[in-house]
């Protein structure tokens, strides 16, 4: 009996070790110190350059729980294969409304698992219009950045900290992807007639 007792104790002990050691950031860049804007881009539906507004957008991020090279550049292609789309609570908001369009803050920390608390955790941010990220029209990610995950939901250390201004932009259609690729091709076949 004593022995269960003890083990007992020892398995909340170690439980509640490892998730005050987990690591959380704060999809924010409204109480930012600086407050990096998500933007329209040209043939976005918005004026360019100004920052995005609307409840038909979602901000979400997409992450890996240790230093790794993600995208170097922001685009509206795919998000890096190294980094996972975070789920659950605090890993998607909308664009604040009342404020600087483009600013967003998500109503809880996202729990980066499994970085250790102030662990390092690379991050993109996305925006899109869709129901996700991968389907949506109009749509882009930030270049990767890492920061600190830090202990505890409360003071969470903010993206916006740590993340760059970047423009959403519409996402080509593949019929347009494909006839480009036609005409290069066709191109090429010219171009070898003519050396021949």
């Amino acid at each position: 009996m004593k022995k269960s007792v003890l083990f007992g104790i020892m398995g909340l002990a170690a439980g509640a070790a490892t998730t005050y050691g987990q690591g959380f950031i704060a999809l924010d860049n409204y109480d930012s110190s600086a407050h990096p804007l998500i933007t329209y881009g040209a043939g976005s539906g918005g004026t360019v350059g100004a920052g995005i507004s609307g409840s038909q957008w979602t901000v979400g991020l997409y992450y890996a729980s240790s230093a790794v090279t993600g995208d170097t550049s922001s685009g509206n292609g795919l998000v890096s294969a190294l980094l996972s789309l975070g789920t659950g609570l605090g890993s998607t908001s909308t664009f604040l409304t009342g404020t600087l369009a483009g600013q967003f803050t998500a109503s809880a920390g996202f729990q980066a698992t499994p970085a250790a608390a102030g662990g390092t955790v690379t991050l993109e941010i996305v925006a899109y219009n869709g129901s996700s990220y991968a389907t949506s029209l109009d749509r882009a990610h930030s270049a990767a950045f890492t920061m600190p995950a830090l202990v505890g939901t409360s003071f969470p250390d903010n993206v916006g900290d740590y993340m760059s201004t970047f423009s959403v932009t519409p996402v080509p259609e593949p019929t347009t992807l494909a006839l480009a690729g036609l005409g290069g091709l066709a191109s090429l076949v010219a171009l070898r007639r003519r050396q021949s």
